[in-house]
């Protein structure tokens, strides 16, 4: 993972907008036979781990976690991107390594090459911290736990 060149504040407004762009996708699929279950603020790099499902109607039910990272050379990869990647998922078969980590007792699959490409300036300036949750993530149906 990388390191962010601008501000500090600007990873907790890149998490903020992938979890807000990630939200729309917890009751519509966001790459067939897949649903966002969760978009949680790692811990120890610039990134999140989302969190998906295959949904309710599914009869086997599969969970998959990929850390993304959210810096790309220095700068903050645009929350479009993190979403037009997992898009991708539902047109072929994907391989991700895993990054010797677990989440919810599965393991942590790397999802660097979903954002791969042209990072964004920061465009932060110094802005006030964004309103709204870093992440959220579905323990069990109906209850989301929001990462302030």
């Amino acid at each position: 993972m990388g390191q962010l060149t601008c501000s500090g504040g600007c990873l907790s407004r890149a998490q903020s907008a992938v979890a807000a762009a990630l939200w729309q996708y917890t009751d519509t699929p966001i790459a067939r036979p897949y649903y966002v279950r969760g978009c949680v603020p790692d811990p120890d790099d610039a990134a999140v781990i989302v969190a998906l499902w295959t949904g309710p109607s599914a009869r086997d039910k599969r969970n998959l976690f990929l850390l993304v990272p959210l810096v790309s050379g220095g700068l903050p990869v645009p929350p479009r991107r993190v979403v037009a990647g997992l898009m991708r998922l539902g047109r072929g078969t994907h391989l991700f390594g895993s990054v010797g980590r677990r989440f919810d007792g599965k393991p942590l699959l790397d999802g660097s090459g979903l954002v791969e490409g042209e990072s964004l300036p920061c465009l932060c300036d110094g802005a006030a911290e964004p309103h709204g949750p870093r992440g959220f993530y579905f323990e069990r149906p109906g209850e989301p736990k929001r990462y302030p």
